[in-house]
Parts: C-alpha cells; sequence; structure tokens
C-alpha cells in the first residue's frame, strides 16, 4: 500500500474534502457544507488535517473546535475504497494529539445515526455513547453523541 501522510489542511484542500464530507455527513448539501468546511478551516487552522497519497491526492480528513477545554470532533471522514487501512486512526490520533496540546480534557463527536457503522471505531479510542440529539443534523437527522474523557 502506498505511504499515507498526515498534514495541516489548506484551503487548495476543499474541494477534495467536500466530497468526503458527504460520506460523514448524508444529509449534507456539498456546496453549503463547503462554506462550513471553509469557516473552520479559518477558525482552526491548527484542528485541521487531511490524509494524503504519495501523489498529493486527499483521501481523508478530520476538524474539531474548541471551547474552553471542551472540543467538538466537527468530522472524520475516509475516501471509501482508503478505508479499513488504518487512515482514519493516523487522522484521529493527530488530531487528539493536538487537541491534548491546547490543554482539552473532553472531546465529543456527534455522529448522524446513519453513520453509525462508525461507533466501534470510535469505541476504539475510548469514545462511549453519551446519548442522542433528536433532529440535530436537520429533521430526521439524529446524533449519537459520543465522549471521550482526556486522560
Amino acid at each position: 500500500m502506498e505511504e499515507i501522510k498526515i498534514r495541516f489542511m489548506n484551503q487548495q484542500d476543499l474541494e477534495a474534502v467536500s466530497e468526503l464530507a458527504m460520506l460523514a455527513n448524508p444529509h449534507a448539501e456539498k456546496e453549503a457544507y463547503k462554506k462550513h468546511l471553509f469557516e473552520e478551516l479559518k477558525e482552526n487552522p491548527d484542528l485541521s488535517f487531511v490524509a494524503v497519497t504519495e501523489k498529493g491526492k486527499v483521501v481523508g480528513y478530520v476538524q474539531a473546535e474548541t471551547r474552553n477545554s471542551i472540543a467538538t470532533l466537527e468530522d472524520i471522514a475516509v475516501k471509501e475504497e482508503y478505508q479499513g487501512k488504518g487512515i482514519g486512526k493516523k487522522l484521529l490520533l493527530k488530531e487528539l494529539e493536538a487537541l491534548k496540546s491546547k490543554g482539552v480534557k473532553v472531546v465529543f463527536a456527534e455522529v448522524h445515526f446513519k453513520c453509525a457503522r462508525a461507533i466501534p471505531f470510535y469505541y476504539k479510542f475510548g469514545f462511549r455513547i453519551a446519548g442522542f440529539m433528536q433532529d440535530y443534523f436537520g429533521i430526521g437527522h439524529d446524533a449519537i453523541v459520543l465522549k471521550l474523557q482526556m486522560e
């Protein structure tokens, strides 16, 4: 398998990232979500990462935001044909490391109910189900809330 590197996201990555975002956000509208990704990148450039192939192709990304010692994992997504190869793990570990360096004590992740198959992935890192929010992503689009207590 080709080597995958994790690096900070930049504006040139937004087109590829907005494609990937549809995997984590099945309810999202691509162009509108691209604006959201751009805003997150602007606000938290040190918490926005991409996974790239040796040829520079973006195959995954992660973004988070913080409020005091609490963080929210905004998104994590890996291109379908690259899933199951440890890329999500690399992205999440990089994000958690960045959050820890900012003094974050608790990390939340809101998972769209259609992406519930991702929950075992989060459990490997110590996340636990903390609840759910009805209509969080829009009417009929519920979120499963996961929480990680950082050491």
